[in-house]
């Protein structure tokens, strides 16, 4: 999939994730591809435990036993970050490739100011001095529009509200001027204003510094505020991909589907909102066939006994259903332009 012959900044190929567990195996990433081209946004979307914040661990790096990645490839600037030392991924962390995660408290350093926290990626990665460096952080702290940031340099992030805690961890993670960002559920913890607030921020920095985002979330209205692309993951695997505004005006998967039919419409009097049957299988009994079938009204016997693979069925979009004809037909009776439209 190429998007007006921009430059590819991240490519993983088959990327398998499995955790080793007493209880057996969980694979949690099961065969992931998707690409990253320059200043543009991807969003990874998918239930709780559908293996989003795992893939973005594996490309980093960063995954702690018994979680361990068995295959595949994430060629960063055309080199594979997987076959990288920890050493030589330390200098890749924080400088071209940074994170930005979902609860700042926790992700921040208690007993360490946020300028220090700052500051000492500039240190060790541009090997700034220290004024240097404070100056730099509290430029960044005003771009992310944090106020008096003079002060707020000084300040420990208990001291910080959760909007200004994200927004410090914003201008920590753009301190490098990072090539990708990855963004795991950022606004998750926020209200809905200071949410709002937080995208537009992100969008706006994402144009000033030219980088590119994987933004992970299961928040469709995230993904249709920010996101170019989408990749839709459940049990492990892609099941959809493609562009955002396809995603809303023409989903091909029956979890897609069901998504987009399970948010409140602001156009029409809601007697029940839907639902998707059934639940998440267990990662250590995943059905046979199809790993969605269960909970699916488009299942035949085929899906019970035979898995779909990836495939391209129209222009850039990529689905796995043997019933992705069946889906555009029922999706094309709603107007999911009354729901979250993309791209307007």
């Amino acid at each position: 999939m190429v998007i007006n012959n921009q430059q590819k900044i991240l490519e993983v190929k088959d990327l398998k994730t499995y955790f080793f567990t007493e209880n057996g195996i969980v694979k949690a990433v099961d065969g992931v591809d998707f690409e990253v081209y320059q200043g543009e946004t991807l969003g990874l979307v998918g239930e709780s435990g559908c293996g989003k914040s795992v893939t973005a661990f594996s490309i980093v790096k960063l995954l702690d036993y018994p979680g361990k990645t068995v295959d595949g490839q994430a060629f960063f600037k055309g080199e594979d970050l997987l076959k990288k030392s920890e050493k030589e991924m330390r200098k890749i962390r924080g400088k071209e490739i940074s994170m930005i995660f979902q609860e700042p408290m926790t992700s921040l350093n208690p007993v360490f100011t946020i300028g220090f926290q700052i500051t000492e990626a500039l240190e060790v990665h541009y090997k700034m001095n220290k004024i240097k460096a404070r100056e730099r952080a509290i430029r960044l702290l005003e771009k992310v529009g944090i106020p008096i940031p003079g002060q707020r340099i000084n300040e420990y992030s208990h001291q910080l509200s959760g909007g200004m805690r994200q927004r410090a961890m914003i201008a920590m993670a753009l301190a490098c001027d990072p090539v990708l960002l990855i963004a795991d559920e950022p606004t998750t913890s926020l209200d809905v204003t200071i949410q709002a607030q937080i995208l537009e921020l992100m969008k706006s920095l994402l144009k000033q510094f030219n980088s590119s985002l994987i933004m992970i979330t299961h928040d469709l209205g995230v993904i249709a505020e920010i996101a170019d692309r989408i990749a839709v993951m459940y049990a492990g695997k892609i099941v959809e991909y493609t562009d955002t505004r396809s995603i809303f005006y023409s989903p091909l998967h029956p979890y897609t589907f069901g998504l987009l039919t399970s948010i409140p419409r602001l156009d029409m009097e809601i007697e029940k909102l839907e639902s998707i049957p059934g639940a998440v299988p267990d990662p250590l009994h995943f059905p046979e066939g199809c790993k969605f079938h269960p909970r699916c009204t488009f299942a035949t016997e085929k899906c019970r006994k035979q898995e779909p693979v990836l495939m391209e069925v129209e222009e850039k979009h990529l689905v796995r259903c043997w019933h992705f004809e069946k889906v555009k037909q029922e999706a094309r009776k709603i107007a999911f332009t009354g729901r979250l439209t993309a791209g307007e």
